[in-house]
């Protein structure tokens, strides 16, 4: 249990550390939204994102060539930061809440899901700098 904590910790202080070292990147000159009618192609990209996260769309291999942009700035904007900020906070809430036995014989489980690992060849791209 001291581990769960110090872990969770050590996770939190990394991640305020560093949450100035990229300012907000993302200056929008325009709102991304059409008037009269005019199609605007990346808010298709904010449909693909929810139904990728709510695994509407499964087995998707890479990110959509039109949306490249789109998740591109959301990676390196303020909101990733915000949205990660949260899940953490909603994880320790939850590692609060639980009854442990002092036994000893409790185990905490990471798991690495599928989006992680299909997010691997962004990441590892020599154009994008993350962390």
């Amino acid at each position: 249990m001291k581990f769960i904590l110090f872990f969770l910790l050590i996770s939190i202080a990394a991640k305020s550390s560093q949450a100035d070292l990229i300012p907000n990147q993302i200056h929008p000159l325009h709102p991304k939204t059409g008037s009269s009618g005019s199609h605007v192609p990346q808010i298709n990209c904010l449909s693909w994102r929810l139904a990728v996260e709510t695994n509407n769309i499964q087995d998707w291999t890479s990110v959509p060539l039109q949306c490249e942009d789109y998740v591109g700035h959301y990676m390196l904007g303020k909101q990733y930061r915000d949205d990660c900020y949260n899940i953490v906070a909603a994880a320790i809430q939850y590692a609060k809440s639980l009854k442990i036995g002092k036994d000893g014989k409790n185990v905490w489980v990471f798991d690495i899901d599928e989006t992680t690992l299909s997010n691997l060849p962004y990441y590892a791209r020599s154009d994008v700098a993350f962390g």
